[in-house]
This record gives structure tokens, C-alpha cells and sequence, in this order.
């Protein structure tokens, strides 16, 4: 797995789903840290990069928005943007194998102001790219130490030097005619905050639990507030009355973030030279320092051939997690038929699950100069108990993703129940 080590310069803000205008709401939210804000600033680094080294203006990329535009505005400006784009596109062919790699919508010369009209009514959940996040994970510096949502089936007895204890389902107790209960042996029972280090994960994978390796009621970062006032956009004056405040993630000294990425047919030496310095990340793009580390084995740190073969024995696994995934119509559950097929079983039932809350996530289309969709994610932490027939491939890849269409899981894992 290849890897980056992010580290804050100052606070971060990733802001929650909420709609927040300074006149009608006074406290701007934290919301999830998700990989796609990580993703969209390492693109939007190498593109810019790009651009200074070709003098190339960003804006000649972006679509010129009004505020209150017609369909017809909107026309207007695709044809501007797509008779610009295409004509650099002819000059210099570096500018296709660029939009290839952070997914800009505009990639061929055949791409048409219909499409894009297509595009803007029905957003995509991701343009198709060769660069991708599959996770971002707290970690402290030089340890190099990913640090993983606890997941939701490790609760703690509810008193004071409580046990903790693993969830199991009942497959006696059923919620419906297609799923069964999850219990423990304790009567009252509450969910952990914290975090759990990858050499527990491991261990949790395999059927074990290691409350060393937990992190109980641990957070690398505080919340800090400020206060700020909205300005007025033309005369960049203070508007009256828009006084708010906004919530800030501080990481704790030496910690960042460990970002695992993905280079789907290109070699990492082709763009080394932009995964180095300074990256803007998250609400108001604040400043961080981002530089390669050493890639790890996944399969060989969590011993994948040696679970693989217990898991096939037992003919059930459980399905965890790691980052915020989206599944569409499917809503809170994997899509059984593209994770058999990954996993190269015959048949899969579900049989209990534990998908916790979900979460919102957005975001801005740089290109097209529109808002995203929100759209409602299942969490980190989530975890699905599978009965299967069959056994799973020998030749299984970590993490587990799924990324088609309208489906967006792109780091999960498999563990013994």
C-alpha cells in the first residue's frame, strides 16, 4: 500500500453537512474527515502545480458561475469553458494524461456541452481517475502507526472498570425475516470512543481482542471555536448582524494523518515530484505538510493467507469498515452480489449487522463550480456478519474495495466472527 504522512501546519476545519448561512445558524459544525476532502486536495495540488509550471491559469479550467444564472447562463458558459479546455487540450497533449489522473470531467475532445448539461443534473459520485484515497487514518509522526475507528461490534459493560467484550449475533433472535440479533452477555453495555492501532486490528480480524491495542476514550485532536463575521463578497466589508462561530479540528503535537493512495496504471515516479510540501486541505484550505513514506504489505501484516483459511473452514466472515462507504440504493448494506464476486464465493447471506450512524458527505466540483450532492455514507466502524458457500479467493487483495457507479467502499476488511 502506498503511503502519505499529512501534518497540519495549523487547525483544520471539515465541515458538517448542515447548511450554514451566518445570518440564520451561529455555529458552523464539524463534520467527518472524510478521504474524498484528502483526495480532492492532492488533485487539486498536482493540478495546480501543473498549471504554474505551464503558466497556465486554474480559472481557465473552471466554469464562470452567476449567482443567479438561467439555463441558458449555464449553456453559455460550458461552451466558453469546453471551446477553452479543448483548444489546450490540441497545443499540449500532457494536459489529457493530467485530467486522466485527477478525473476532470471535460478528458476528450469528444466530450459535448450535453453531457455535461447531464453531468450537472445528475452529479456522479466520483469522476472515474487514476488517483485514489482509499483511507485516511490518525497516526503520530515518525511512528508511522495507522490508528483505526474502533469497530462497532467492541463494547464496553456499562459501570465503572467495565469489561470489554465483542458483540456476537444470537442467529436465534431475529429483528425480521432476514436478519438476526446482536447481543452481548451483559445486560447493559456502551460503545467505545476511541481508537484501535493496526497490530490490534489484526488481532481482531483473527478472532481475538486486545484491549492493549485499544485507545479507550483517546482523540488526537481538540475542537477549538473561533469567531468570525461574514464579509460582503464585492466590497469584502462585515455584514451586519452575520456574527458566527466556527469549529476547528488542533491535532495534539507530532500527529497527522496517514493517507493510503492508489495509482491505477502509472508508475509512482511520474508524479513523486507533487506528493512532497505544502497541500491546502479541508474548509478555508488550511495549510499542511505532506511527504511520501514507506509503502506496507497489508496482506503480510494482517497475516491474510493464514485468516483466509480459517474464515473458508468456519464458512462465515465479518465485513469491517475502515473508511465512510457509499451504497447507493443499497443505502446501509454492501451489495451482496459485487461483494461475492470480489470475495470469488459462491453465494453470501447476511446475516446481522452493526452499521452504526451514518454520515453526510459532500463536497464541490471544482470544474463545473457546483455543489455536490449529499449524500448519506454508512460510517467507519460498520460491521456486517456474512454466512457464504464457496471459498474466498487465495489471491484476495487488502483493503477490500468496491467502486462502481453509485457504489464507493474503498477500504474494508474481513475478520473471523
Amino acid at each position: 500500500m502506498k503511503r502519505l504522512f499529512i501534518e497540519p501546519l495549523d487547525v483544520l476545519m471539515f465541515r458538517s453537512e448542515r447548511p450554514f448561512i451566518a445570518r440564520e445558524s451561529h455555529v458552523a459544525k464539524l463534520g467527518a474527515i472524510s478521504h474524498l476532502t484528502f483526495e480532492g486536495a492532492i488533485k487539486s495540488k498536482i493540478f495546480s502545480e501543473f498549471c504554474s509550471r505551464k503558466n497556465y491559469l486554474i480559472s481557465d479550467f473552471q466554469r464562470r458561475r452567476k449567482r443567479d444564472e438561467t439555463e441558458e447562463d449555464i449553456k453559455r458558459s460550458l461552451e466558453r469553458i469546453l471551446d477553452a479546455v479543448k483548444e489546450k487540450m490540441k497545443k499540449d497533449k500532457k494536459i489529457i494524461k493530467l485530467f486522466e489522473l485527477v478525473g476532470y470531467p471535460i478528458s476528450t475532445s469528444e466530450c459535448n456541452i450535453n453531457e455535461l448539461l447531464e453531468v450537472m443534473k445528475n452529479p456522479p459520485l466520483n469522476y472515474p481517475s487514476k488517483l485514489r484515497v482509499l483511507g485516511v487514518f490518525f497516526a503520530e509522526k515518525g511512528k508511522n502507526v495507522e490508528h483505526f475507528p474502533i469497530p462497532n461490534d467492541i463494547v464496553k459493560e456499562d459501570k465503572n472498570g467495565g469489561k470489554i467484550v465483542k458483540l456476537k449475533p444470537s442467529e436465534k433472535i431475529r429483528l425480521d425475516s432476514n436478519l438476526f440479533a446482536v447481543f452481548s452477555n451483559y445486560s447493559k453495555i456502551v460503545p467505545i470512543k476511541g481508537l484501535i492501532e493496526i497490530s490490534g486490528l489484526r488481532k481482531y480480524l483473527h478472532g481475538d481482542l486486545d484491549g492493549k491495542a485499544l485507545k479507550e476514550n483517546f482523540s488526537p485532536y481538540i475542537i477549538e471555536s473561533r469567531v468570525g463575521i461574514q464579509l460582503e463578497r464585492r466590497t469584502r466589508q462585515t455584514v451586519k448582524g452575520a456574527l458566527y462561530t466556527a469549529e476547528f479540528l488542533r491535532l495534539l503535537e507530532n500527529w497527522g494523518f496517514i493517507v493510503w493512495y492508489e495509482l491505477e496504471k502509472i508508475k509512482n515516479e511520474e508524479i513523486c515530484k507533487y506528493l512532497n510540501g505544502i497541500i491546502k486541505i479541508g474548509g478555508e484550505g488550511r495549510g499542511a505538510y505532506m511527504e511520501r513514506i514507506e509503502d506496507v504489505d497489508l496482506c503480510e501484516r494482517l497475516r491474510l493467507p493464514e485468516l483466509i483459511r480459517e474464515i473458508n473452514k468456519e464458512g462465515k466472515f465479518k465485513l469491517y469498515l475502515a473508511t465512510p462507504s457509499y451504497f447507493g440504493d443499497y443505502a446501509w448494506k454492501p451489495p451482496e452480489k459485487d461483494l461475492k464476486d470480489k470475495l470469488g464465493i459462491k453465494s453470501l447471506k447476511l446475516v446481522a449487522a452493526l452499521p452504526g450512524r451514518p454520515v453526510y458527505i459532500g463536497g464541490y466540483d471544482f470544474a463545473l463550480n457546483i455543489e455536490k450532492s449529499l449524500r448519506r455514507w454508512a460510517n467507519a466502524g460498520a460491521v456486517y456478519y456474512y454466512r457464504f458457500e464457496g471459498e474466498l479467493k487465495e489471491d484476495l487483495t487488502l483493503p477490500i474495495k468496491i467502486i462502481k457507479e453509485n457504489i464507493d467502499m474503498r477500504c474494508a476488511f474481513v475478520g473471523r466472527w
